[in-house]
């Protein structure tokens, strides 16, 4: 048998796993490291993130990367270099944290890595099959490190069916349903996405992507305030909410759409926001528009919740990077009186650290698991990622 074969099967027979998960959200902060000791697969799973770490993409790597991110044309030579140098990059970043926890590189099991996001094009609003696509070479991740690497996750769902996302509702359903209490779990990043957890067994669990959580915020924070993002929502709580403007947004077709759904920042644009307010002869100052536009995050996501929980009492886990925002938080815990808002750590996973814990799963589920079945996708259970073996 071939060795990384042999080595691949060890790792499957392991009671507890030593895996790496990285992920960079379309937000573009930075890449999360965690290192997490697994066992179990399914819902039999039970992790323990030992280490986090956020390391920032170099300036001038995060201007590359928007300048070829949710764009309907970009230049596909830098796009194809993108590809194999972030995997160098991944690769830096995880040896680099290794040296600084003390962990030697060959105690690692696997490393769990989502890419970076540059388009997300579901069928139902780009009207061909569905699709999306993630750079970040796997290959480049294993031979660098030496360590066998399990990538791109979303292109099984869709090749079954589905539009790529959310995957949290895999995750959450596996290691955070409870039959005591009702549960939505929502990550905050540059979209925000859901995963609606009932205590009856009875009831099938909701999930999908509502609508923009940090991406315009993020982008009218650059453009008029150059600063990557509104620390803490401090801009925000400045600024006024105009109402109407927040209500025609809120109009647009996606929002009525039903779940499960999914959307991505080319279809939430500050351009085109700005081209609305322009239609209805709205004029803002900057700090109104941050105000406004940290409405629709909050107003969009406490409509869903009234949506699916009605008058219902339930537990709410909110993660990403949007829980740093003060602005969004307030307005979402005054507006979803139904729920108690809890901190994740109360789950065992930070909510810095649970996307990136959340690929170190899907590796684990990739050599020790048994699949899972979609509903209303796949009938049959699918396998979610790629396989890449180091040197």
């Amino acid at each position: 048998m071939n060795k990384q074969l042999t080595k691949l099967n060890q790792v499957a027979q392991k009671k507890e796993r030593l895996i790496l998960g990285l992920m960079s959200g379309t937000s573009l902060d930075g890449l999360d490291v965690a290192l997490c000791r697994i066992s179990g697969f399914g819902r039999e799973t039970d992790i323990d993130v030992l280490n986090f770490e956020t390391r920032e993409y170099p300036a001038q790597m995060q201007q590359r990367l928007k300048a070829v991110q949710s764009r309907d044309s970009t230049d596909t030579r830098e796009l194809t270099s993108l590809h194999s140098e972030l995997g160098v990059y991944y690769a830096e970043v995880v040896l680099g944290c290794l040296k600084e926890w003390g962990v030697p590189a060959d105690q690692i099991d696997l490393t769990g890595s989502h890419g970076q996001t540059v388009y997300h094009a579901p069928a139902e609003i780009q009207g061909e099959i569905n699709s999306t696509l993630q750079i970040v070479d796997g290959d480049h991740i294993a031979v660098n490190t030496g360590i066998i690497t399990i990538s791109d996750f979303r292109q099984k769902h869709t090749a079954a069916g589905g539009e790529g996302a959310p995957l949290a509702a895999i995750f959450d359903e596996c290691l955070f349903r409870t039959e005591r209490n009702n549960r939505m779990l929502l990550n905050l990043g540059g979209i925000s996405n859901f995963t609606w957890l009932p205590s009856a067994k009875s009831r099938e669990l909701v999930t999908g992507d509502i609508g923009p959580a940090n991406t315009l915020i993020n982008e009218a924070m650059q453009k008029y305030f150059n600063r990557p993002f509104d620390k803490g929502g401090k801009v925000a709580q400045r600024g006024t909410v105009h109402s109407e403007m927040v209500r025609y947004v809120l109009l647009e077709p996606y929002f009525r759409k039903s779940f499960p759904k999914t959307t991505g920042q080319e279809d939430f644009r500050l351009n085109y926001i700005e081209e609305l307010m322009k239609g209805h002869g709205i004029e803002l100052s900057k700090e109104d528009l941050v105000a406004s536009l940290t409405a629709i995050t909050s107003q969009s996501i406490s409509r869903v919740a009234d949506q699916i929980a009605g008058d219902t009492e339930f537990e709410m886990y909110v993660s990403g990077g949007g829980v740093h925002n003060h602005a969004v938080m307030e307005d979402l815990k005054k507006r979803i009186p139904q729920a108690t808002f809890k901190d994740p750590e109360e789950l065992g996973i930070s909510s810095d650290a649970k996307e990136a814990a959340m690929m170190a799963f899907f590796a684990n589920e990739f050599v020790a698991g048994n699949g899972f079945r979609i509903p209303g996708i796949s009938e049959s259970k699918i396998q979610l990622g790629k396989l890449s073996f180091g040197k």
